[in-house]
């Protein structure tokens, strides 16, 4: 049984003026309704694997619109039954696609990690003598010593990366970051940024690098606006699987 698979939504008109295919080799098309459009092609209803050769086609197509207009991306399988219930959700969140299509105009993300490892003095030692006062002594000295050190680390480790944010505030417009996700990932941050301050940004990655040398910078990008859609991810709930 066929249905609709759902890649974004844009601002209509106009409409595409290159062919694009999509998952299943599929061609891509616009349905329209109110000024909007969602980015779809004709698809099972079964979703499809996500693996790395389908989620590629889905961010290529993506990619592929975000060159020529604002688009918000949607979630990886994505599917509808009918044009018709496309139309609905475009009626039903006109206002808050039109609030995230503003939001986005002329922006692209920009991808930020950061790997550092923690200087040795970052780590807190109890001071006092291992095993002293017998084994479970000893076991809760032990947890207090491990405590007090990823504390120590994470406080060392706060003090860097908010140096380091500091960098880039002025290059983008908005920023969605997750600070010491792991021991070793300082910094994994989404970077809205406008299209003509993408080079601005790189070349403040390449001056960070110089100023924080004991830290590793990976940038990647221009990505569409994932972290920046006003939940656009979840604005589809009559789809199918979600």
């Amino acid at each position: 049984m066929k249905g609709i698979y759902l890649y974004g939504i844009v601002g209509f008109p106009p409409a595409l003026t290159d062919e694009i295919c999509g998952l299943g080799d599929a061609p891509v098309f616009l349905v329209s309704h109110g000024g909007l459009a969602a980015l779809v092609g004709p698809s099972p209803l079964a979703p499809w694997p996500s693996d790395e050769t389908h989620l590629t086609l889905h961010e290529a197509v993506v990619e592929k619109v975000m060159g020529s207009r604002p688009i918000l991306p949607v979630r990886f399988n994505t599917l509808f039954r009918t044009g018709e219930a496309v139309i609905a959700l475009l009626d039903k969140q006109s206002q808050s696609f039109r609030s995230a299509l503003d939001r986005v105009a002329g922006k692209v993300e920009l991808g930020l990690r950061v790997l550092w490892e923690a200087p040795r003095n970052a780590e807190a030692l109890v001071d006092r003598e291992a095993g002293e006062g017998g084994p479970g002594t000893e076991y809760l000295y032990r947890r207090l010593r491990d405590q007090r050190r990823q504390a120590s680390r994470r406080a060392a480790g706060e003090q860097v990366a908010q140096k380091v944010q500091a960098r880039f505030r002025s290059l983008a417009v908005e920023n969605w970051m997750r600070r010491l996700a792991t021991d070793r990932l300082l910094l994994s941050g989404a970077y809205l940024v406008e299209r003509d301050r993408v080079d601005a940004f790189r070349e403040g990655v390449a001056q960070a690098r110089e100023e924080f040398s004991s830290l590793s910078f990976l940038l990647t990008g221009p990505w569409p606006p994932y972290h920046f859609v006003n939940g656009a991810h979840d604005e589809t709930g009559d789809a199918l699987g979600t």
